[in-house]
């Protein structure tokens, strides 16, 4: 009867409680570090998007812009240079079109031919500062608009500055800017 308990227990190889405590405590610790850089790999991902989304509304404006501008003649810089105003050809006849900075919204608007502004950015974005200028080389040089704009977003309590400028060349050539 000796002899089967000893082989018995020779059998009944385990760990302690001690060694499943600290191997548990391993497995907890490498566990709570590798979520934590995950829940950091997703904030920073939703951030980037955020970015992203802001950076192509401000493209897109951008172009509409730019294509409204090529097409214009008869460009007026008004109010300090914050606003530009011009002929635009759209639905078969010259319509007055303008751009204005409005610090009170913070935003860029457009007006069509009602007069009506309305604003053309993402309300997330904040247009702290817009100009506009006339970049005139010399006599047979081609004019050239620029706009010159410093927005702001806030993303996860962090803000992000854009600064940005672009040159735009009206293809109208009759057209005084």
């Amino acid at each position: 009867m000796c002899k089967n308990t000893m082989n018995f227990r020779k059998k009944r190889k385990a760990f302690t409680l001690i060694e499943t405590l600290v191997s548990v405590t391993v497995f907890m610790v490498v566990l709570v570090i590798l979520s934590q850089v995950y829940i950091n790999i997703v904030r920073s991902e939703r951030v980037a998007y955020a970015l992203l989304n802001s950076e192509n509304n401000i493209r897109n404006n951008l172009e509409i812009i730019a294509r409204s501008v090529r097409m214009g003649k008869n460009f007026q810089l008004l109010n300090g240079n914050k606003e530009l105003c011009f002929d635009y050809y759209l639905e078969g006849e010259w319509q007055k079109t303008c751009f204005r900075f409005n610090p009170d919204i913070k935003n860029l608007e457009r007006s069509y031919k009602d007069s009506t502004y309305y604003p053309i950015f993402d309300p997330q974005l904040k247009l702290e500062a817009a100009s506009f200028y006339l970049k005139d080389s010399g006599v047979n040089s081609q004019k050239t608009l620029v706009l010159s704009l410093y927005l702001t977003t806030e993303v996860r309590n962090q803000e992000y500055d854009f600064n940005l400028e672009t040159a735009i060349t009206p293809r109208f050539f009759l057209g005084e800017i």
